[in-house]
């Protein structure tokens, strides 16, 4: 959770943050997107960090889930979980858009059995996103594929309680993924709907840039968006990068303004969803520090909505 002193009209005020904060966990620790050794520890770490509400967390086995569970029994409040499954897809080649269905059928195996795990150990959400972009003319196709694969995950997820975040990624820049403008992920949600209603949109502001996007893009589908990720986007010699770097880091595009600017248009939609951040320590940088200004940009994003300065 997140406090502030702030100055609206002038007179000092203290005013509550109304989103749940989380982080993604593997972002701030980038040793987990290798492999879970050590997730025990840097969950600890975070969840004894008062901001954090939510933890995104990868694939984890139960050794190291047990670990974190006595870490987290010595805590005097536990945080919630989210299962974060977006790096097998981008780091372990699972493609649950594929139209070789052998392939899609992995992946859903796969998503389905994580998400099965990550129910019994009282998660709240999973969270995954499409395959590599493909040719227009393979695009209905692999996109009916996906939807096969969230129907499975978001039937599973049903049994206890859990929601279904699909991601949006740029389509032609870095990442290259099948699903990105919000338009197009709210049809495929919408259609989901239909069936399941635990299935919702997660934007990610750093991803904004590289799809040409802006907060107020949300705003005609308030009743879809359930998840958002604040981070930033790089600009390296003329090119855009989906790096999520620490917010005031050299070459970074989104700062405070743009955060304040996304806290606007959640107010407006009426968001009651939570906020997660996504930054990455780069080479020589230690976590405290990306952490700390991630919390910074957050506060003066937030006062400057709280003074009317957006």
């Amino acid at each position: 959770m997140l406090y502030i002193v702030a100055y609206p009209g002038g007179r000092e005020s203290l005013v509550r943050l109304p989103y749940e904060v989380g982080i993604v966990v593997s972002m701030a620790y980038p040793n987990l997107l290798k492999s879970d050794s050590g997730a025990a520890e840097a969950i600890y770490s975070l969840a004894s960090d008062p901001l954090f509400d939510i933890l995104e967390v990868g694939v984890v086995g139960d050794e190291e889930w047990s670990r974190a569970e006595d870490f987290l029994s010595r805590l005097p409040r536990r945080p919630k979980f989210f299962l974060a499954l977006q790096a097998e897809v981008l780091l372990r080649g699972l493609n649950p858009s594929s139209t070789v269905e052998e392939e899609r059928r992995r992946a859903e195996e796969a998503f389905v059995r994580e998400t099965r795990r990550a129910c019994s150990r009282g998660f709240k959400a999973v969270a995954l996103c499409t395959g590599p972009n493909v040719p227009e003319g393979e695009r209905k196709r692999a996109l009916e594929a996906f939807a096969r694969t969230v129907s499975a995950v978001a039937e599973e997820a049903s049994k206890c309680g859990m929601s279904v975040y699909v991601e949006t990624f740029d389509t032609d820049v870095d990442k290259k993924r099948l699903l990105g403008k919000i338009g197009d992920a709210a049809r495929l949600v919408e259609r989901l709907r239909e069936s399941y209603g635990n299935v919702y949109i997660l934007w990610d502001l750093s991803h904004a840039p590289l799809l040409g996007e802006k907060p107020e893009d949300l705003k005609p589908y308030s009743d879809l968006v359930g998840h958002v990720h604040i981070g930033a986007a790089k600009r390296v010699e003329g090119r855009l990068y989906d790096w999520h770097p620490g917010f005031y880091r050299p070459a970074s595009v989104n700062d405070e303004r743009d955060v304040a600017r996304l806290l606007a248009v959640l107010e407006d939609m009426g968001y009651r969803g939570a906020i997660s951040f996504e930054v990455k320590p780069e080479e020589g940088q230690d976590v405290r520090e990306v952490l700390g200004a991630s919390k910074e940009a957050l506060e003066r994003a937030y006062r400057m909505l709280v003074e009317g300065r957006v």
